[in-house]
């Protein structure tokens, strides 16, 4: 379902793919689906030195996570995107 322009679907596809995943792939399965489907980071340069900023920040699908580090970043974004939908299923079953 989409509403406010956040795909559970799409949500519920990408979570379920970054729990099948070691925790050094998670960041790049999320960077891909940011490029692929539209989204933003502010992320750290690949090259020491160059843009790192004190907060790090990904949004996909209308999910936003911040963290400080780049492991808790995409634990974050899995934990946001979680209780989407599980607030999401909650809202629908009372509506029904």
């Amino acid at each position: 379902m989409t509403e406010y322009g956040i795909d559970t679907g799409r949500i519920a596809e990408l979570l379920a793919e970054l729990g099948v995943s070691a925790q050094r792939h998670r960041l790049e399965i999320l960077k891909r689906a940011v490029v692929a489907h539209g989204g933003r980071w502010d992320l750290p340069s690949d090259v020491s030195g160059v843009y790192e900023p004190a907060l790090l920040s990904l949004q996909v699908f209308g999910v936003h996570a911040m963290a400080e580090t780049l492991d808790e970043l995409s634990r974050n974004w899995m934990r946001a995107a979680a209780n989407i939908i599980e607030g999401g299923a909650c809202r629908w079953s009372e509506a029904g």
